[in-house]
């Protein structure tokens, strides 16, 4: 009996993600992708020394500190995002390079992995 592994596919609405990315896991991708040190300051001043307010009744009532995921409406927030998608599409090209049985067979010599685009990942494996 012959057994044929099924092509899938995955796909990650990643729209949520910017709320959730973790500082210490950028900064390392900063270092990793050799950023200047000067440089990697800079961002973690910008990210971690954020304050916010609530308006009650239209005037300003207590502040609040940010503690995780990049800021909606920032200018480098985009790029830091795309900085973190970058990490985890090397991730599985390199998973791809380790198990090339892993992923999507679709009769020709050309591998495609994942696609990326806007807040969207799809993954191509086999099952």
């Amino acid at each position: 009996m012959r057994h044929s592994k099924g092509n899938l596919i995955l796909e990650l609405d990643m729209s949520k993600a910017y709320e959730r990315v973790k500082w210490k896991f950028l900064y390392a991708i900063l270092e990793k992708m050799r950023f200047l040190a000067r440089f990697i300051a800079l961002i973690k001043h910008a990210i971690e020394h954020c304050w916010f307010t609530n308006l009650v009744n239209g005037e300003p009532f207590g502040f609040f500190k940010s503690s995780q995921g990049l800021r909606q409406g920032d200018s480098t927030s985009p790029a830091l995002f795309i900085l973190a998608s970058e990490a985890l599409s090397r991730g599985l090209n390199h998973l791809s390079s380790q198990n090339p049985d892993m992923f999507y067979q679709m009769g020709c010599k050309t591998r495609v992995t994942h696609l990326a685009y806007g807040d969207d990942i799809i993954i191509f494996t086999r099952c």
